[in-house]
């Protein structure tokens, strides 16, 4: 039976909008058992999620194990990599004891920093959102792929929403959503930081956060152009199911 191992944190190179990844043990933890693995080679492991691990190493490993191959280290690749044997040792787990020991120092250290990552991660979505520029597009970017998706392509409410979603890996889905899709998205209730407001004809993204109020939002009311916009002046969300992401 494969080990038990948590899962501290998804891992992100600094190419990604959401990295780098640095500073905690967890890495180690992955480099030790992707090089167990024979995805990487054996060496002295430092705390960096650097480009080249999550392309050659991280990258490599889901290729081979059939998941989709991004190179950063969500839940699902976590998974796999626990229920992996060590390539020289058949009789071992990827995952050895000192790697396990390392997660779960990591976990303890992650825990008490939760709720400063959350809000890291919540201004992280939120400077991403910023940087849309297309103008709207009812049913753009609903091609089954976020591939060839664009900040300056022409998406409508539930598209956008989705691809920043699915940037930072919090969507659960590989492809655009439609609006209504929303309204069991998530976890019920308002978020923290980010919630999202759904209903059968839009959803949009509201942002909480210690510096102010704004909404990640394709409707102006009253604030802007058409188009996916961070904005700051409220809108009535009384018609709409509230959901978030999960520690968020």
């Amino acid at each position: 039976m494969a080990p038990t191992v948590p899962f501290p944190r998804a891992l992100y190179p600094n190419s990604h909008p959401k990295g780098p990844s640095t500073d905690n043990e967890d890495i180690k933890a992955v480099k030790r058992a992707i090089s167990r693995a024979g995805y990487w080679p054996w060496q002295t492991f430092d705390e960096a999620y650097s480009v080249k691990f999550a392309m050659e190493g991280v990258k490599t490993f889901q290729q081979a194990h059939g998941l989709t191959a991004t190179g950063f280290y969500g839940k699902a690749t976590h998974d796999r990599l626990v229920a992996t044997h060590a390539k020289d040792k058949p009789g071992e787990w990827a995952f050895d004891g000192t790697a396990i020991k390392l997660m779960e120092t990591a976990k303890k250290e992650m825990t008490t920093k939760h709720t400063n990552v959350a809000l890291e991660n919540a201004r992280k979505l939120k400077a991403f959102c910023q940087q849309f520029t297309g103008s709207y597009l009812y049913g753009g970017e609903h091609d089954g792929s976020f591939e060839n998706d664009h900040l300056s392509d022409r998406f409508d409410c539930s598209s956008s929403c989705s691809f920043a979603l699915h940037t930072f890996d919090i969507l659960g889905s590989s492809t655009a959503q439609v609006s209504s899709w929303f309204e069991t998205w998530g976890e019920s209730g308002r978020g923290k930081y980010v919630t999202i407001h759904a209903n059968w004809e839009h959803v949009w993204m509201e942002f909480s956060l210690p510096e102010g109020y704004s909404r990640f939002d394709t409707s102006p009311w009253n604030d802007g152009g058409g188009g996916p916009r961070v904005r700051t002046k409220a809108r009535p969300d009384a018609n709409f199911v509230h959901r978030h992401p999960a520690g968020m």
